[in-house]
């Protein structure tokens, strides 16, 4: 796993020096975010297809030569399908499109973040929380939103690799805790 990992990370820096060059960052991080999609979608046949060992670098060439001319691809992306292809390594897009993501986001001093609700947030409130996490962590925020019921109320915010939860629910959860651990024993 660290072996593809580090191969995925070792593609995607290259891609992104070249993208830079090529003023096409965005692009191309937008080109790679979408084959990803489309290798896992109808079931993930076609990625399955082009990561088989059963077929040959020729076939599976042959396959993105038909399906990459239809997806208005930067020709960079194109050339670093083909690559990937030749190098046996088509089984590395999602890494390589995560990968690079975080290179162009970093690059571009942008921060993803995912905010859960148990409601849909309104417009003023997403960007308050917008503009507090960015007063927070000195970055442009990207902010995806998800509704998740059971939170019953508050929010869970995924900054980076950290987990901000203020909802309800774990609000709940510790005070049951807490009670359970004080409570007394039953004693025989």
């Amino acid at each position: 796993m660290a072996d593809t990992t580090t191969a995925a990370r070792r593609y995607a820096q290259a891609m992104i020096e070249v993208a830079v060059e090529s003023d096409a960052v965005d692009k191309i991080g937008d080109d790679l975010a979408s084959f990803a999609t489309l290798t896992r979608g109808h079931d993930g046949l076609l990625g399955s297809a082009l990561r088989s060992p059963v077929f040959t670098v020729e076939e599976r060439r042959a396959v993105l030569d038909e399906v990459l001319p239809k997806l208005d691809l930067h020709p960079l992306s194109q050339n670093l399908l083909n690559l990937i292809n030749d190098k046996g390594r088509l089984g590395l897009v999602d890494q390589i499109a995560e990968a690079y993501s975080e290179l162009a986001d970093e690059r571009a001093g942008r921060l993803r973040v995912v905010v859960q609700t148990a409601e849909t947030l309104t417009k003023k409130l997403e960007e308050e929380i917008r503009k507090a996490l960015a007063a927070a962590t000195g970055k442009q925020i990207v902010l995806q939103t998800e509704v998740e019921p059971q939170l019953i109320g508050g929010m869970v915010a995924h900054v980076g690799g950290k987990v901000y939860d203020s909802s309800i629910r774990t609000r709940l959860q510790q005070i049951k805790g807490a009670l359970l651990s004080s409570a007394p024993t039953a004693q025989a």
